[in-house]
């Protein structure tokens, strides 16, 4: 199994904000495509709008190393775009990604902000996909909201995990 990964350039390291799992009835070679593709976001990420993807130099497909910007639509109000740098890669199984620019405005009050996507066989033909989310807090201001932000990021987890879970088992994906 091929495990790549670049040491991101955070401050410390990050604090795990929280973390959801859900079985999936699809084998992993049927999850798998749908978090190694950043493209197919497009097609079960609650919040996606559109992806675009920014190869490395010398990479011909996404890994380590490799950018995309999200553009999403948390709700009327709350739309807009995030970018990432893929950290960790490890091949069929688990992927780990950096924020390092937003519209949103995470910036102000989080630091070191990402995610990481899991894959794990569960029995003969189901996955458990793992879902984590981290930052640290920056200031006051993001000390007094992580609350509400670890609260925003869980609905936003379960939404997705059963969106994805929705999509790979054949029925429609929840889309915002």
């Amino acid at each position: 199994m091929e495990n790549n990964h670049i040491k991101p350039n955070f401050s410390q390291m990050p604090k795990n904000q929280g973390q959801d799992e859900i079985v999936i009835d699809a084998h992993v070679s049927t999850v798998w495509p749908l978090i190694k593709d950043s493209k197919r976001l497009e097609d079960w990420g609650p919040p996606v709008q559109k992806i675009e993807v920014y190869l490395a130099p010398r990479q011909t497909e996404e890994g380590v190393g490799s950018k995309r910007k999200v553009y999403a639509k948390f709700s009327e109000k709350r739309k807009g775009w995030y970018q990432e740098i893929r950290t960790e890669q490890i091949e069929g199984r688990k992927i780990t990604f950096l924020i390092y620019e937003d519209s949103f405005g995470m910036s102000k009050i989080l630091k070191d902000v990402g995610a990481s996507m899991e894959v794990v066989p569960e029995g003969k033909d189901n996955t458990r996909f793992i879902f984590t989310f981290y930052h640290r807090t920056k200031g006051l201001m993001g000390w007094l909201m992580n609350p509400m932000i670890k609260m925003d990021l869980k609905k936003n987890r379960m939404a997705a995990l059963q969106s994805i879970k929705n999509y790979a088992e054949g029925r429609a994906p929840i889309k915002n």
